[in-house]
């Protein structure tokens, strides 16, 4: 798998652990080595291994956690040491082996796992739900999200609506002449359903699929393609929903891939995860990008949408 997008910093709240001597230029060629390693997932097991494995860490951008599997896939739980120490009432103990995620103000943080803590209280031990109960499903996404979402896609050129479809079509998306999007979504379908949907025709336009535009942050991968073009929104859509704990039935299509020894499309690994980042911050509400105010021109123009 190549990468498409250059590399970008994840919003993460980790800052760098201080006790630990790392200098920038020693983390820079350990991400680098980690990043070129974690980029070259070539089988369908190697590549459903990983997906499991964000799923237990959604508090953690994709990008990230995905070098924490590079480095060690048997991580229960990974967080800096003050948030082991304000939320779970744990401390790092001495020795313990840190992990090397990205960082805003970068160019890397320290997180360490579970195993490496131990209760500050030995009578109040305090474990992530996440380990308790590793396959927990809600059913339904966050308060809000879809609706978050929905605005945040505004500040791209992208129009998300509702309409009353057909019930076995889920949605659709489209590029306007101008340069600005249209998503539709099926207003008979579940929240849920309508998360997952958005997920998908989000990343045909944040992976590229349609086009690069002046103002947008994402490539333009248009070439690519058609099965690369699905297995790409496809991995997206599964992997927004499956670190929300919704079961809607989003591995289908790639559990042909990922269940055996078919042949993986010549995707992006690096542009999936950094696009399921990007939704993940406007499902949040935390995504910003700077518009000029010819886009903002645009969006305002931006035509309604046709049922399809």
């Amino acid at each position: 798998m190549q990468s498409t997008l250059a590399l970008e910093l994840p919003t993460e709240t980790t800052t760098a652990f201080s006790e630990l001597a790392y200098d920038e230029q020693t983390a820079r060629k350990a991400l680098d080595e980690l990043t070129s390693r974690a980029l070259a997932y070539r089988t369908g097991p190697e590549l459903k291994a990983l997906f499991d494995f964000l799923k237990r860490f959604p508090h953690i951008a994709p990008y990230n956690a995905m070098l924490l599997h590079v480095q060690n896939p048997q991580i229960q739980f990974a967080l800096r040491a003050p948030v082991w120490e304000r939320k779970y009432e744990r401390r790092v103990v001495p020795r313990a082996r840190p992990y090397v995620i990205l960082q805003t103000m970068g160019p890397v943080a320290f997180v360490f796992d579970l195993s490496d803590t131990k209760p500050i209280n030995p009578n109040r031990d305090l474990i992530p739900e996440t380990i308790t109960n590793p396959f927990r499903a809600s059913g339904q996404p966050p308060p809000g999200a879809l609706k978050r979402l929905i605005v945040a896609c505004l500040k791209v050129g992208i129009v998300v609506q509702q309409q009353d479809l057909a019930t076995h079509h889920a949605g659709s998306v489209i590029r306007f002449s101008h340069g600005t999007f249209g998503v539709t979504l099926n207003s008979k379908h579940t929240e849920a359903q309508q998360v997952g949907t958005v997920a998908h025709e989000l990343a045909h336009i944040v992976c590229g699929h349609l086009g690069a535009t002046k103002d947008g942050f994402w490539p333009d991968n248009s070439s690519a393609p058609k099965d690369v073009r699905e297995f790409e929104a496809e991995a997206v859509a599964y992997l927004v929903t499956d670190r929300l704990g919704l079961d809607i039935g989003s591995h289908k299509y790639l559990a042909g891939y990922l269940s055996g020894d078919k042949r993986l499309p010549d995707s992006s690994l690096d542009t999936v995860l950094k696009a399921v980042g990007k939704i993940e911050e406007m499902l949040r509400g935390t995504f910003r990008v700077r518009r000029s105010q010819e886009q903002v021109k645009r969006v305002i123009r931006a035509p309604a949408l046709r049922g399809s």
